[in-house]
């Protein structure tokens, strides 16, 4: 039984759905990548149970500053699906008017901000931003995502630094699926990853002491476990900061540019007791809340809804070559206009 406290069932059950619907989304989208209908793609596989514990986690007043492979938590955030799907494939629609790669959004409105492609970019923007939720007493907290990979760049520890010194209302929140592109992050406990220490030689939660502040390691592949944990982060954060590792594997490729089986022999395969999908599933079952009839009647609700967006917008017309120039000033000067007169 859940735990009166907790998360309620209702609540598991629609992340489960979402869950499951991004796994569905993410190969289709990577297949119409294939045939043309996206320049780029970045899959998401291994990591969905990581986006929708987060997206279960987050309050009303919490401001969310994801990196580009965070499809689901925008998903579980509540962001309608027609806004997502007009950004991936820059429709007329597209809020960012198909100035963007597909997955990097940007929902001002529902206090998500822009994915940038930048390695860790976004995370001193980030900090600037709790750092005004401080200043302005304003509740809630700030968390922003990033790869193993960012771990090595200078913003990670600037943005890290500066949130230690100012005690700011911040999560760290580390999605290490085990590789920064080609190169292998480090063992993990029980052995999972490769057996070397190419990209760091200490262990990525333990960095936050650092900084005065206190990191976890956590199951990436739980989505309740996440959603705890998050969720936990986020009540404390406005104590000070704090950096979450959560394990979990990148079971397809970095992006569509990538051949994963260049640099790795040891794969999760779809289906197997790691998989995000399997171990929630089993999670859920335990509680008494999914059962089989059900996790089939979903997959398969899910399965025709992903094909009838994946078939509606790849028809969907692009943006029309007279915006180009839309949006760059809040005024206009004058050559901004001659310019938009010479759109042929």
């Amino acid at each position: 039984m859940i735990e009166k406290t907790d998360i309620g069932k209702e609540e598991l059950l629609t992340g489960y759905r979402n869950l499951v619907m991004e796994r569905f989304m993410d190969k289709k989208l990577l297949n119409a990548s294939k045939q043309g209908f996206l320049p780029f793609y970045i899959p998401l596989m291994g990591h969905e149970a990581i986006h929708i514990g987060i997206g279960l986690a987050l309050r009303d007043n919490d401001y969310f500053y994801p990196y580009y492979r965070d499809f689901g938590t925008v998903l579980q955030k509540g962001i309608p699906l027609d806004m997502i799907m007009s950004q991936v494939f820059s429709t007329q629609d597209d809020n960012e008017l198909g100035r963007d790669m597909p997955d990097h959004f940007s929902f001002k409105k529902y206090n998500i901000g822009a994915v940038i492609t930048p390695v860790a970019g976004h995370l001193t923007s980030a900090t600037g931003i709790a750092y005004a939720y401080q200043y302005r007493k304003k509740e809630g907290s700030i968390i922003a995502t990033f790869g193993d990979g960012a771990t090595s760049t200078p913003d990670f520890h600037v943005a890290m630094n500066f949130a230690g010194v100012y005690n700011l209302p911040m999560v760290f929140f580390c999605e290490n699926n085990g590789f920064a592109i080609s190169v292998p992050t480090y063992p993990t406990e029980n052995g999972a990853f490769d057996q070397t220490y190419e990209e760091t030689r200490g262990q990525i939660y333990k960095k936050a002491e650092a900084y005065g502040f206190n990191g976890i390691r956590i199951d990436g592949t739980n989505f309740v476990e996440v959603y705890r944990q998050t969720r936990k982060a986020l009540e404390n954060a406005k104590n000070g900061p704090i950096l979450i590792e959560a394990m979990t594997y990148r079971m397809g490729p970095h992006s569509t540019a990538d051949d994963p089986n260049k640099y790795r022999t040891n794969t999760v395969t779809e289906g197997s007791e790691k998989d995000p999908v399997i171990a929630s599933q089993k999670v859920l079952k335990d509680m008494g809340i999914l059962d089989d009839k059900a996790i089939e009647s979903i997959n398969d609700e899910m399965d025709k809804k992903s094909t009838d967006l994946i078939n509606k917008y790849e028809k969907e017309p692009k943006p029309d070559k007279h915006t180009i120039l839309d949006n760059l000033y809040e005024e206009n000067p004058w050559y901004i206009d001659e310019e938009k007169g010479d759109i042929q």
